[in-house]
C-alpha cells in the first residue's frame, strides 16, 4: 500500500518528469506568448518553482523543521527576475532539477504523521484569506492541483506552437 508520503514523492517525481518532457525542444520559444496577457513557458516554469515565495520545497523543509509557522502566498506572479529572463534551457533545466531534488529530499525526511499533524498559517494575500493548512493539504494543492494545472497550460502552449 502506498503511504501518503510515498504518494507525494511519486507525484513530485511525475510532475518533474512531465515538466521536463513538455519543455523538451522548446528552448527557442521559451518567451513566446500567443497574447500579451498570457504567460510564456519561462514565466510559467518560474511561477511553478517559486510559488509560494522560495518554492514549496523550502516551505516543506521549513514546516518539517519547525522554523516556518506561517507564510504568505500571492496568486498570479511569474516570479521572473532579470537573471532568469536570460537563462537558456540548460539553466532552466538545472533549476527544475534542483527544485525537485530539494523537494524530494525534504519529503524523504518526513513521515505520514508529519503530513497529517504539521500545520502552518497561510496568508493568501491576493484574495485576503488566512487559513491553517496541514502539510498534506499544501502538498495536495501544490502537487496535484497547482502544478498539474500549469502542466496542462504548458502542454497547450506546446501544442499551439506545433511542437
Amino acid at each position: 500500500m502506498t503511504t501518503g508520503k510515498q504518494a507525494h514523492l511519486e507525484s513530485a517525481r511525475s510532475n518533474k518528469t512531465e515538466l521536463l518532457a513538455i519543455l523538451d525542444g522548446m528552448g527557442y520559444c521559451l518567451d513566446w506568448k500567443q497574447e500579451p496577457t498570457e504567460w510564456s513557458a519561462r514565466e510559467t516554469v518560474y511561477h511553478i518553482l517559486d510559488t509560494p515565495p522560495g518554492g514549496v520545497n523550502s516551505l516543506v523543509r521549513g514546516i518539517l523543521s519547525g522554523q516556518v509557522k506561517e507564510y504568505d502566498l500571492w496568486s498570479d506572479l511569474t516570479n521572473m527576475t532579470p537573471e532568469r529572463a536570460g537563462y537558456d534551457m540548460d539553466e532552466i533545466t538545472a533549476d527544475i532539477e534542483a527544485f525537485f531534488q530539494d523537494l524530494d529530499d525534504a519529503l524523504a525526511g518526513s513521515s505520514d504523521e508529519d503530513l497529517e499533524t504539521k500545520t502552518v498559517m497561510m496568508h493568501q494575500k491576493s484574495r485576503g484569506i488566512d487559513e491553517t493548512r496541514t502539510l498534506k493539504a499544501i502538498l495536495e494543492r501544490t502537487l496535484d492541483g497547482h502544478m498539474r494545472d500549469h502542466l496542462i497550460q504548458l502542454r497547450v502552449l506546446r501544442e499551439t506552437l506545433g511542437i
